[in-house]
């Protein structure tokens, strides 16, 4: 794994604790999504927890684009599937690059879609900008 790999990792991780900060006032280093089951009964799964069972299991068996497919078709605005959101994109965060090109993804798209989906569902985490980011790699490279 490169720089900017790395670079690319910390990013992730720093977004989510933001979120986890600034959204659900948590100093937590990432958001992690809990099946409770519906209105508190573990025996009764909610729409929810089913869609993050069935992500997992997607990730797990490298169907990671439609796995995303399926994140942003059931987009629905809560808190929850803040962070559902934010419990996919750090599981995908958290594949090796050999995993993430195996399901045809790579690192920047996991940085890039999980700045549009926060910003979809009205929390900005996009704080330097693309723009920022590609001036940030230049400027290593030429050191």
């Amino acid at each position: 794994m490169g720089f900017q790999d790395d670079w690319m990792m910390r990013q992730i991780e720093m977004m989510t604790q933001f979120v986890a900060n600034v959204v659900f006032g948590k100093k937590e280093s990432e958001i992690t999504y809990e099946v409770i089951g519906e209105n508190g009964d573990s025996t009764k799964l909610s729409p929810l927890d089913e869609l993050h069972l069935t992500l997992c299991r997607m990730i797990r068996e490298g169907n990671i684009c439609d796995a995303e497919d399926m994140l942003y078709d059931n987009m629905e605005y809560s808190n929850e599937y803040i962070k559902l959101s934010s419990d996919f994109y750090m599981r995908l965060n958290k594949l090796s690059d050999k995993e993430l090109e195996a399901g045809n993804f790579s690192r920047d798209e996991i940085y890039e879609d999980y700045i549009d989906m926060m910003s979809r569902l009205g929390v900005p985490v996009d704080v330097f900008g693309n723009a920022d980011k590609a001036d940030y790699f230049v400027r290593k490279e030429e050191e």
